[in-house]
């Protein structure tokens, strides 16, 4: 403790992760929040009672962020900016990181919040609103704690639609925002800032807008504005189910036949995996990975039963006794089956507003979902005896081991056939990431298919996945892949991006990888193809589904290989090095390579050729599409 103490009022560590290091020693969670309180002073560099600031709108801004321990600030340049560029330049201790367009900017902020837990501030021109809410979407979906200021006009010539001028540029964002405001003077910036972060990171956290004019930004504050430390706005997240509620919920558990829970990201952002691991192992109940941005459960424990979103959860047939946790409740609207009707239906949720509005429930638990999980282990283990839940649990555990041992068999014998093929198969390259990636490399994927995620060994202390977002906005994962670096940068980052994600606006990422050294490996996934969409599209289309017409259907909008995209050509004008890999033995190599260019602090990209497949995954070679030259149709050569 002495060192972690040192670190902390040193400020080589955050609060943040001063607390994690605690928790880690073996101190409870009071232990700990006693601990942070009687160093908060030191640590934070702010008295109780804040400091005065004198200085432009600009200024106190940039003290808030400080009060808050935020270090960075993602954003793109703008002539609105200029005081606020002032104002980091004058004051040390936050770092402003750019990218050269607002959408990539925003997914950097994103991946940063995902990997640090902590909220991340993102600043932009106020015309760039539009573009910034493309990826916004992704973060508000993800329930990410951003806060996004914008600048704007002054506020001396309003409402007559000039430069960069509209109705209202706040009206926009209320769809991907839990609050909004434009800030009107700057003897409020203090206080509207330091109220913009408490509402982003109170449970569930989520992003907000602040917009703030230019002249609101530049003008002088004429009396002292107070900047308190962030600490007296924060709120305790620790929210104990109740007990009522947790006793039926055990009893309910306990008696069942087949029970299975179904599990979010609210796990994840409570740390509270270990737990629910404890809670799966004690009655042998099967854990179904929901709808979430993380990997809330390992997926290599014998008892994950696969997804329950974007697919269907392996043991949901006959379940009894099914519990929907920290997420919301599976059905139609993400692409899966909803639980038995004759099920008894629990749901427990931080999000107590989204429990029950989709199917009836029998149970509901509004609380902190690490309480409610350790809570309810409790119970159980009160009302049955060792040996009884060791009778319970060990067949359970035994027949789902064998289960997965016998996938794990038939699903290598089918990679076989197309193994050492090339163009490579996604198998292949899956398992020779997991073989040349570090054992605890951090994925962010932005892919159509889950194939790396049945061959990577994603498990407690191993490789950890961030992404796909539940937003599916794509052009996310390089940049969000970057701030995940920034946010972790003594663990290797893997983005594993398909080819069409990377063209759908991500190529401006490289530019920030490259300035800043960030070392992260990206593999594009090159099918030259919209390939899980083509067959998407291809399921849907009333030509295909129909025998008599099925020969009618052509592939308009999947192929992308006519111009072929030299995407290490692309990174080389970045300065980023990297290559092309057509056969397993090439991408071995290039993975080497990236492994060696990483380790001195450089980006690498890998240019995968992987073989495209058909809806029942067997490889195929979709490349017609409509030709269509308009050169050819004119009538001069101009």
């Amino acid at each position: 403790m002495r060192d972690l103490l040192k670190k902390l009022l040193d400020h080589e560590i955050s609060r943040r992760e001063f607390g994690v290091g605690l928790t880690a020693l073996g101190f409870s969670t009071a232990a700990v929040n006693s601990v942070l309180a009687s160093t908060a002073e030191e640590s934070d560099g702010l008295p109780r009672n804040g400091i005065k600031v004198q200085g432009n709108g600009a200024d106190i801004l940039v003290e808030t962020f400080l009060a808050a321990d935020v270090r960075y600030v993602f954003g793109t340049t703008g002539t609105g900016m200029s005081p606020f560029f002032d104002a980091l330049t004058k004051k040390e201790g936050v770092e402003w990181i750019m990218s050269v367009v607002e959408s990539q900017a925003t997914a950097m902020a994103h991946g940063y919040e995902l990997a640090s837990g902590t909220p991340a501030v993102v600043f932009v021109p106020g015309v760039a609103i539009p573009s910034t809410m493309n990826m916004l979407y992704n973060a508000y979906k993800d329930d990410s704690s951003l806060l996004v200021y914008s600048d704007g006009p002054s506020t001396e010539i309003p409402f007559r639609d000039m430069f960069q001028q509209m109705e209202d540029w706040v009206e926009p964002m209320v769809q991907f925002t839990k609050w909004r405001w434009k800030v009107e003077d700057a003897e409020h910036m203090s206080e509207i800032a330091q109220r913009a972060y408490k509402l982003a990171v109170t449970p569930p956290g989520g992003p907000v807008h602040v917009r703030i004019p230019l002249n609101v930004l530049a003008d002088p504050v004429i009396k002292n504005n107070t900047v308190y430390p962030q600490r007296r706005f924060s709120i305790a997240a620790e929210m104990r189910p109740k007990p009522d509620l947790v006793e039926q919920t055990a009893r309910a558990l306990l008696n069942a036949s087949q029970p299975t829970i179904t599990v979010g990201s609210e796990v994840t952002r409570t740390g509270a995996q270990d737990e629910l691991v404890e809670l799966a192992e004690v009655l042998g109940i099967p854990i179904a990975q929901g709808y979430s941005v993380f990997g809330d459960f390992p997926w290599r424990h014998p008892l994950w039963a696969g997804f329950h979103g974007l697919g269907v959860s392996k043991a949901l047939a006959g379940t009894d006794v099914f519990m929907s946790l920290g997420v919301q409740m599976p059905g139609p609207g993400i692409f899966t089956s909803p639980p038995p009707r004759k099920a008894t239906i629990i749901e427990a949720r931080v999000e107590y507003q989204n429990i029950g509005t989709t199917y009836p429930t029998d149970i509901a638990i509004a609380g902190g979902i690490k309480e409610t999980i350790i809570d309810l282990t409790d119970a159980i283990k009160a009302m049955a005896s060792a040996e009884r839940l060791k009778k319970i649990s060990a067949p359970r555990l035994e027949a789902w081991r064998d289960a997965q041992a016998k996938a794990e068999v038939v699903r290598r014998e089918k990679a076989r056939k197309h193994w050492d093929a090339s163009p490579m198969s996604w198998e292949r390259m899956s398992a020779e990431l997991d073989l040349n990636l570090d054992d605890d490399a951090i994925i962010v994927p932005e892919l159509d298919y889950r194939t790396p995620f049945y061959w990577m060994d994603f498990d407690r202390g191993k490789k950890t996945v961030i992404g796909q977002t539940t937003g599916f906005a794509l052009g996310w994962s390089i940049a969000a892949a970057q701030g995940v670096k920034i946010a972790e940068p003594d663990r290797q980052v893997a983005c594993l991006v398909g080819d069409g994600a990377m063209l759908f606006g991500e190529i401006e990422a490289l530019w920030s990888a490259s300035r800043y050294d960030i070392p992260i490996i990206i593999v594009v996934f090159n099918n030259r193809s919209y390939d899980n969409e083509r067959n998407r599209i291809l399921s849907r289309s009333p030509l295909y589904t129909r025998k008599d017409t099925r020969d009618q259907w052509r592939d308009i909008s999947g192929y992308l290989g006519d111009p072929i995209v030299d995407f290490t050509g692309l990174a080389k004008s970045f300065n980023i090095a990297g290559e092309l890999a057509e056969t397993p033995d090439q991408f071995r190599k290039a993975l080497k390579n990236a492994r060696a260019a990483t380790r001195e602090g450089r980006p690498y990209l890998i240019d995968a050729i992987v073989m495209q497949v058909d809806q029942r995954g067997n490889p195929t070679d979709k490349i017609w599409y409509p030709q269509i030259s308009f050169a050819d149709r004119r009538e001069r050569k101009v």
